[in-house]
């Protein structure tokens, strides 16, 4: 019994063997996996050779956000792939084809935005914080105090009525550089983020538009709820959705979630 396990182990280990430049090497996976954009929507796949050697080919996978399971969508013996999703965003992997036996990088590379759940945002003139920003390692959002002029290295929206009060209907997502128009002065002089929005979108999963100034203006309004907004950080060129979901004038609230997508230059939301 114990020298059949032996020689089946033996046997597999010799199956998984490559000659690379005359030398028997193991086969392993790709290396450095890193992801861009190569368009506004399509993705770019980059990686190195393998430690143990160039491959016969390269398999990429790619699993979109409404599936369970990865689909091969190339091979190919460069080191990068460009991919035209459709509009779809999902996970990638990418595997080096030794022979018969393929061997995927554990490393996962996502277009899937980050997801932050409801939560309330004060109008300006409110008890509460009326600014929203997404950090850019994680995606996760958080709100801040427009009246701190720290926070503007971390603010991408704030709620405002542009008027003094709270009470004013509709409420608007604006760029923090709206600042200068708040009639009721409580936002500090700083160095405040350009950031642009469309106009209500018809759609949560709809593609964002591509950027330009007559797409993305410095506030829109919300004047029907469920509300979805596009949005385009001009300093950084990260997109993101806002969908805000309830407003509150007697809380002086809006109730919004939003989806921030971590690649940046790429308007891919769907999730």
């Amino acid at each position: 019994m114990k020298r059949a396990f032996l020689l089946a182990a033996v046997t597999a280990a010799a199956v998984s063997l490559v000659i690379v430049g005359g030398c028997i090497l193991l086969g392993g996976p790709p290396t450095s996996l890193d992801i861009g954009a190569a368009t506004d929507s399509t993705v770019q796949l980059t990686w190195t050779t393998p430690a143990e050697g160039s491959p016969d080919a390269y398999v990429v996978l790619f699993k979109p956000v409404t599936d369970t399971n990865y689909s091969q969508i190339a091979e190919t013996t460069g080191t990068a792939f460009i991919h035209n999703p459709q509009g779809m965003t999902g996970a990638y992997k990418v595997g080096a084809k030794f022979g018969s036996d393929v061997y995927e990088s554990r490393t996962v590379l996502s277009t899937v935005p980050i997801h932050e759940s409801t939560r309330a945002v004060s109008e300006l003139d409110g008890a509460g914080n009326a600014g929203y920003g997404w950090a850019r390692d994680s995606g996760n959002g958080r709100t801040y105090s427009m009246r701190l002029a720290a926070n503007s290295a971390h603010v991408d929206f704030y709620i405002s009525d542009f008027q003094t009060g709270s009470n004013r209907w509709p409420y608007c997502v604006a760029g923090p550089q709206m600042w200068t128009q708040e009639p009721s002065g409580v936002i500090p002089s700083a160095g405040w983020r350009t950031n642009g929005f469309t106009d209500p979108l018809a759609s949560e999963q709809a593609l964002l538009p591509a950027y330009s100034p007559n797409a993305y203006f410095n506030y829109t309004e919300v004047r029907q709820l469920p509300c979805f907004i596009g949005a385009y950080t001009t300093w950084d060129k990260h997109f993101a959705l806002i969908k805000v979901t309830q407003v509150s004038l007697a809380q002086a609230t809006a109730e919004l979630e939003t989806w921030f997508q971590l690649v940046p230059e790429l308007r891919l939301t769907r999730h």
